[in-house]
């Protein structure tokens, strides 16, 4: 069976309170992107879990290129050279998992529903997810279904853009900033 919980994980691009859709004209689905650390004690098993996907939907001479959900999260770009995913990335996997129906979202010991800052990136959870084959319009691969989420505990968030006026040195950076480009506007016809 390809359905396991992936315990103590990392969530990011977390969509689990609105469905959004990944492209333009695409299904929106509820979807979060798990960071599992490379020496997390079940990485084994979710690349047995894909494999047993693969040999359901493919048989036993599966084609080549088929796509795979578990990505490097230190995979580098040919051409810049540079790293595709962000820090919190560093010696982890990323997996994706989506759904077209709001996964069963648990947070912590409550029972009551989850509030928008419990649905955040950043947090840890435990995920449950099915792995399946597809092949559609020439993508062919395996893919992670979405079927709960259970936040254990937080996490400082990811991927939110900090204020600059809440620190006082970003803001006086800022603020000098501003103030030249003030002084230098006055002085050039040809600025906006």
């Amino acid at each position: 069976m390809t359905r396991m919980t992936i315990d103590k994980v990392r969530l990011a691009y977390c969509h689990l309170d609105v469905p959004r859709a990944s492209a333009e004209g695409a299904d929106p689905k509820f979807s979060c992107v798990m960071i599992i650390p490379k020496d997390h004690p079940q990485v084994a098993e979710i690349k047995s879990r894909i494999k047993e996907a693969v040999a359901a939907k493919f048989g036993d001479k599966p084609p080549k290129g088929l796509r795979n959900p578990l990505r490097d999260g230190d995979e580098i770009d040919a051409e810049t050279n540079e790293r595709m995913r962000g820090p919190e990335f560093a010696n982890a996997y990323a997996l994706s998992a989506s759904g077209k129906r709001q996964p069963n979202i648990i947070v912590g010991k409550s029972k009551s529903a989850p509030q928008a800052e419990h649905l955040r990136s950043g947090h840890y959870a435990s995920v449950k997810v099915n792995f399946y084959g597809y092949d559609t319009a020439g993508n062919r691969g395996v893919a992670a279904g979405l079927n709960g989420v259970w936040i254990t505990h937080p996490g400082e968030p990811l991927g939110m853009a900090s204020d600059p006026w809440s620190d006082k040195t970003e803001a006086e950076d800022f603020g000098a900033i501003a103030e030249k480009a003030i002084v230098q506007a006055s002085s050039d016809d040809d600025m906006f």
